[in-house]
């Protein structure tokens, strides 16, 4: 008997099946027809299973800063989002940049999470020769910030030359925050007698996006690592990935904020639509959906960044960066599919599959396959919803994209055979 069987149509080997889907012991046991009762059954009439979504960047905030968020509301809400693994950033108080920092977090998370977890292991200058002792207790190393961003978590050229050495040692997966440091300088002094967060593009320009891509490429190159770029944001950028993806190993996601938004929606947003990097041009984001569909990008990621309502509202120079986005993200590409910008199973490639594999998880993440974790987001494919902040998990509680119209909806997510999240659906229980 199983703990739980799935009835429905599912989406294995790139079309939608129906069959049934049975769970024991955290994995998936069986796919089949006609399987072994279960202690609880789902049969689902419209919805459709998927993949649970893996989400290789967000922040959680936690230790240190979680009247923002923390390992219990964060997670909570990847659950409601269909999220069923978490890659967590380094940038806590304190950072995860020792072997001590990051069982300490891990400890944490396992007491506050509900889905699964990895922690990533912070890089700055006085830690480039602990990596490798850090590597068996991280997910991955980064994001390594080529620029000003949170503390000590910022490296040279030279220290990230360095870094990138050591973790090619390790097989680790190095992400990379791609801006450069001198550019933003020159642009933060130009413009530090204004006021407004409508300038916010102009004071982290594409120009200085596209230098430290072309720099990161390079030195990953030369250092052999796993270089993965994380949320970039204009066409120059796509451009250098399409030409140096033949040369060597590199990868790259965007988010949904900068396929969705761009800066004509500063106006509105002001500070609540201040991310780094920011956002782009329209033809910056006409780029970044041809990157997903000629094979330049290879994964969607949230970039959950929550603040305070409070925060956002100082003024433009003291107001942090960063939006929510790890509840939104999957429903806003179940969009992407209903406007056939995507299909479904390049939904599931990139929210899935990809990351599982850059990660070195797959198949034991990102595919629904007998063995594999029982990782699972049901979703219904027609049912439309607006964005609202009241409906969200998060502890920040407002989004850069409320009142946007979805269609399509994740109702039950399943992370290693547990229920996390399910809200009613048309389906039937026994």
């Amino acid at each position: 008997m199983y703990e739980l069987k799935l009835v429905g149509h599912a989406l294995l080997n790139r079309r939608l099946v129906e069959c049934e889907v049975g769970i024991s012991g955290g994995k998936i046991a069986k796919i089949g027809r006609h399987l072994d009762e279960a202690e609880r059954t789902f049969v689902f009439k419209k919805e459709v299973m998927l993949p649970g979504v893996i989400d290789i960047h967000a922040h959680f905030r936690e230790p240190g800063m979680d009247y923002k968020e923390d390992w219990a509301s964060g997670s909570r809400a990847a659950a409601h989002g269909g999220v069923t693994l978490v890659f967590e950033m380094p940038n806590t108080m304190p950072p995860t940049t020792t072997l001590q920092r990051i069982e300490e977090k891990s400890r944490l998370a396992e007491s506050k999470c509900v889905i699964d977890y990895r922690v990533c292991g912070g890089v700055r200058k006085g830690n480039i020769h602990e990596l490798a002792g850090m590597a068996h207790a991280v997910g991955a190393f980064g994001e390594i910030f080529m620029c000003e961003s949170f503390g000590e978590l910022q490296v040279t050229k030279n220290e990230l030359l360095e870094a990138y050495e050591e973790i090619a040692k390790t097989g680790k997966v190095a992400i990379t925050h791609a801006e450069d440091a001198d550019i933003n300088f020159y642009f933060k002094e130009k413009f530090k007698k204004r006021n407004d967060p409508a300038m916010h593009p102009e004071v982290r320009p594409p120009v200085s996006e596209a230098v430290a891509v072309a720099t990161a490429l390079q030195i990953g190159m030369a250092a052999g690592v796993k270089l993965h770029l994380t949320h970039l944001s204009t066409k120059e950028s796509m451009l250098l990935v399409r030409s140096m993806k033949r040369r060597m190993d590199v990868t790259c996601d965007v988010t949904p904020h900068h396929l969705f938004l761009t800066k004509e929606n500063m106006k509105e947003l002001g500070n609540f639509g201040k991310m780094n990097p920011p956002l782009r041009s329209g033809e910056d984001q006409a780029a970044l959906w041809n990157g997903i569909n000629t094979g330049v990008v290879d994964i969607v990621a949230s970039d959950h960044a929550p603040h305070t309502k409070e925060e956002k509202r100082k003024p433009y120079w003291e107001a942090p960066a960063g939006v929510p986005g790890i509840e939104t993200m999957l429903p806003l590409m179940l969009t992407a599919v209903k406007r056939r910008w995507i299909n479904l199973y390049k939904l599931t490639k990139l929210l899935s599959i990809s990351p599982a594999k850059r990660m070195g998880l797959y198949p034991q993440k990102g595919v629904l396959a007998e063995g594999s974790d029982a990782d699972i987001v049901v979703v219904d494919l027609n049912r439309k919803r607006e964005i609202h902040a009241k409906d969200l998990y998060t502890k920040c509680k407002w989004t850069p994209f409320e009142g946007f119209q979805t269609v399509g909806v994740p109702v039950m997510t399943i992370s290693r055979g547990k229920i996390v999240y399910s809200q009613p659906m048309q389906s039937k229980i026994y």
